[in-house]
């Protein structure tokens, strides 16, 4: 009777914790592997044009994933060079399962991948669809051929250097538009203090956030000292910095080459490129010179200079206005 008895509460027992296994497990909400939505793209080859610059150059859609049960899904639509396999892509929220790009959108952000103005880029885009910052699973690769425009864009710095006026204040400059910005600003007077604009004028203005930061709530940036100095901004890590840049002439068909003996140039920020008027000799030669220094020098020939090339020959005796543009490598000498 004893043995009976404790067999039934052994079996009970058992029962009950069964039950309450069950239970357990059906309060669970187990994410499977989940089934990817399919990506599309209205077309995969573009040339990208700034004629239609408003126009719709591209469209995305993309249905919808399936993990398995009712979960609140988040869709990024990410884009990079194929080139890169998705490393760092850029990634656009595509919320309603369709995400259209104009010429001038999509050109921006192929520019900001490191595509080449002009030159045919082979891009990949795909769906990440993610239930937690570490659940995710992905559609199908999108290749597309993309040829992207040249966008030049400028960004301004007025200062106590120029009478904080913005309307006439020298630009940074980027040449394809990916939010670098780079120039030199030649810091005149007692005052160094400057901002830059996004406009020529004062609707929005960067200044110090402190430790090489920028924010457009921030106070007065300050060069370091006077004379020309190149800028760096970089808007998407809202950053700046900030070196001393001079570019001068030296040689004995100018002044001669010793120490001391430059002929610093000016730089034209519209142009860029740097000038001088000075008197130059044929029985010798010249070359350019950063920062008074051996470190980065150009010599060359016929116009066309370089920093392993030897120095530059003086055509004649006399007065000329000298001329040299790091961006293009050309130089020139025009006798006054």
């Amino acid at each position: 009777m004893k043995k009976l008895f404790t067999r039934s509460l052994l079996m009970a027992g058992a029962a009950l914790l069964m039950l309450s296994s069950c239970k357990k497990e059906g309060e669970k909400v187990v994410a499977t592997s989940g089934t990817p939505g399919t990506l599309a793209a209205s077309a995969t080859t573009i040339t990208l044009s700034k004629a239609n610059a408003s126009a719709t150059a591209v469209t995305f859609t993309a249905t919808k994933a399936n993990f398995g049960y009712s979960a609140a899904i988040t869709n990024t639509l990410q884009i990079d060079l194929a080139a890169d396999k998705f490393a760092a892509p850029k990634e656009v929220a595509i919320a309603n399962g369709s995400l259209a790009y104009t010429n001038i959108d999509f050109n921006a952000l192929l520019l900001s991948l490191g595509a080449t103005p002009g030159t045919a880029a082979s891009v990949q885009t795909r769906v990440k669809y993610a239930i937690s910052p570490t659940i995710a699973i992905y559609s199908n690769v999108v290749t597309m051929t993309v040829t992207p425009y040249a966008l030049v864009s400028f960004v301004y710095v007025p200062g106590a250097y120029q009478g904080w006026n913005p309307a006439v204040a020298d630009s940074l400059i980027s040449p394809v538009s990916n939010g670098i910005f780079t120039g030199i600003i030649n810091f005149v007077g007692s005052d160094p203090g400057f901002k830059i604009t996004t406009g020529k004028n004062w609707n929005a203005a960067y200044g110090d956030a402190g430790a090489g930061k920028v924010s457009l709530s921030g106070g007065n940036l300050t060069a370091p000292g006077s004379g020309n100095y190149q800028i760096v901004l970089d808007e998407n890590a809202n950053t700046i910095a900030m070196k001393p840049y001079q570019i001068s002439i030296i040689g004995d068909g100018a002044l001669g080459w010793d120490a001391g003996n430059d002929i610093d140039m000016k730089y034209n920020n519209g142009t860029q490129t740097w000038s001088a008027t000075a008197t130059l000799k044929s029985s010798g030669s010249i070359k350019f010179r950063l920062n008074h220094a051996w470190d980065t020098s150009y010599g060359g020939s016929n116009g066309v200079a370089s920093t392993s090339a030897g120095n530059i020959p003086v055509p004649a005796n006399g007065t000329y206005l000298v001329t040299f543009s790091e961006a293009s490598l050309t130089y020139t000498l025009t006798k006054q």
